[in-house]
């Protein structure tokens, strides 16, 4: 007991000192959207063959996954449902999924192909149905109709391509066919994943990289990147890059829903041609989630802007397709699209993120069409649990999420050349003294802590004794004293009794695939639409900058229990 204490003392105080030295991980986007000119034109183009992704030109980030490793490249998952788990395309994503297309485009487009069977470290041991199971899209991109199936194991995860950046030795990685995802998705969730067949939940990355001290707090920074400026998506864990990071920001509390944790209220859309009306007036609450693409909005602001900029519905594709003629005139009018987020308290607590048409001006390709056509990218919402903001609207947006002070900020992003450095600063977790310095124990302060520790433990023990013998003493001439009966007091106990409610279903008797159960539960709020809000104090975080210096490769348990 004495060591268990001491040891639990010392790792307490070697692990804080060490959590304030550490950097946050910058993940390298994967940087194939442009071919090179000669060096005299100083101008980079989109080429076919680098494109990624069919619903638009989007900007991953490079893994190693297996042994040996096979590079994929994935689209951050901020979902906090969804992200809990690496998402990769596998090789069935294009020869049985969509045997029509080229297999060396579909492979390209869709960030490159996972072969499990090529893997030496690939397992699905102690998985039950062999590890298929559905996806976890619960309360958020299932309402939107993007679900599907995976096949999840454990393998070796590295981020990055040859970085230095950590390793994890057994990740969960869940492999995606569906065309409802046609890239793969690196999960930031902080939620723990759990198998139906498991009684300990499997961390998520964010939290294997934490509890192996490889990031300073459970948090991160993202945005999209935009092709139409030239610039990259950045994606950082553990802090934030104040070269993508605008003055222009706002912090808000997680929602009360923790399937749908990045929740805001949007008060306004407006777009700066003369005259022109807005195109929302009414708040609605909705979510930010990168794992979708479009804007989901109102029944009635899509009608808003189908008179304002001459937009048609496909029934068939569910989308606004433009044609020559209306997307000259967009082209011609280049609006500027301005979205007003707020925390829906009436506190003055909000920001303005505004939008290019160019973050609109987007093609679709196969398989979801036969020939590439220019869409526009909103879809109608027929309920307020489909209110989203996708990826769209994380091209011009900067989402900071820290885990430890439940919230979130979202500021407008920047768009810095492609030779100015990182600034990365790290995000602490709450509770720890920023001004220490930030420096590794020496092994003088060490003996000191253990000489201490083990001298308090001493004092404690050696009174802890005397007391207990004297008390003893005591109480034996109490017994001897009495000679009559006596009455033993009653007590009443106010301790509060619970049951276990009972489960759902883990599975319906036709399903093909095995659900999973979700790690947290999914309590709707007692109140009408847009009338609830967590209200809890905001922590500011204090901030020091940091060098970018690189991280070496550290092997990382992500332990089966």
């Amino acid at each position: 007991m004495k060591s268990l204490v001491l040891a639990t003392f010392v790792a307490l105080a070697i692990g804080k000192s060490a959590n304030k030295s550490l950097l946050p991980l910058s993940i390298p986007p994967s940087e194939l959207w442009y071919e090179e000119l000669p060096p005299n034109s100083r101008v980079h183009v989109l080429t076919q063959s680098s494109r990624e992704g069919a619903d638009g030109q989007w900007s991953t980030f490079v893994v190693e996954v297996g042994t040996p490793p096979q590079a994929v490249r994935l689209l951050p998952g901020t979902s906090a449902n969804a992200g809990t788990t690496t998402w990769v395309v596998r090789e069935q994503g294009c020869t049985l999924q969509n045997p029509q297309l080229s297999s060396t485009a579909c492979a390209s487009s869709r960030g490159g192909l996972f072969k499990s069977n090529d893997s030496t470290s690939w397992s699905t041991q102690s998985l039950s149905n062999s590890g298929v199971f559905e996806l976890t899209t619960e309360y958020a991109e299932s309402y939107l109709g993007l679900d599907g199936v995976g096949a999840y194991g454990f393998d070796t995860l590295s981020l990055g391509l040859n970085t230095g950046l950590p390793t994890l030795s057994r990740a969960l990685i869940g492999g995606l066919s569906t065309n409802n995802y046609w890239i793969g998705s690196l999960g930031l969730s902080r939620w723990p994943f759990n198998f139906s067949n498991f009684d300990d939940p499997q961390p998520s990355l964010l939290t294997t990289l934490f509890n192996h001290s490889q990031i300073p707090s459970l948090s991160w920074a993202y945005t999209a990147g935009a092709a139409y400026r030239n610039s990259y998506g950045s994606l950082t864990l553990g802090g934030y890059d104040t070269t993508r990071h605008g003055l222009n920001t706002s912090s808000f509390p997680f929602g009360p829903d923790q399937a749908k944790d990045l929740l805001v209220t949007l008060s306004s859309i407006t777009y700066d041609t003369f005259g022109s009306i807005p195109l929302l007036t009414q708040d609605i609450d909705i979510l930010v989630d990168s794992m979708v693409t479009h804007l989901w909005l109102p029944t009635t602001v899509c009608h808003a802007f189908e008179q304002a900029f001459n937009l048609t519905w496909n029934e068939t594709l569910e989308l606004y397709v433009l044609d020559d003629s209306t997307h000259e005139q967009l082209l011609a009018q280049k609006p500027t699209f301005k979205f007003t987020i707020t925390d829906g308290n009436d506190s003055g607590n909000a920001v303005d993120i505004s939008l290019p048409y160019a973050a609109f001006d987007l093609s679709i390709t196969q398989p979801y069409v036969e020939m590439e056509q220019r869409y526009f990218p909103l879809k109608r919402a027929h309920n307020d649990s489909q209110f989203t903001l996708g990826r769209v609207f994380l091209q011009e947006a900067y989402i900071i999420a820290d885990y430890g002070r439940r919230n979130f900020s979202i500021a407008q992003a920047l768009f810095p050349g492609r030779g100015v450095s990182q600034q990365l600063v790290s995000v602490y977790p709450p509770g720890f003294d920023l001004e220490a310095p930030r420096r590794k124990p020496s092994a003088g302060i060490i003996a000191g802590i253990v000489v201490g520790g083990v001298t308090l433990l001493a004092i404690v023990c050696g009174l802890g004794s005397w007391l207990y013998i004297r008390k003893r003493r005591q109480r034996g001439r109490k017994r001897t004293a009495v000679s009559g009966p006596f009455t033993i007091p009653s007590f009443t106990s106010n301790e509060k009794t619970s049951s276990p409610g009972q489960g759902a279903p883990l599975w319906d008797n036709g399903s093909k695939a095995m659900r999973e159960l979700q790690s947290f539960a999914n309590h709707a709020p007692q109140a009408g639409n847009n009338t609830y809000r967590m209200s809890e104090l905001e922590a500011p975080v204090r901030v020091h900058e940091i060098d970018g210096r690189s991280h070496p490769v550290v092997e990382l348990e992500a332990p089966l229990r």
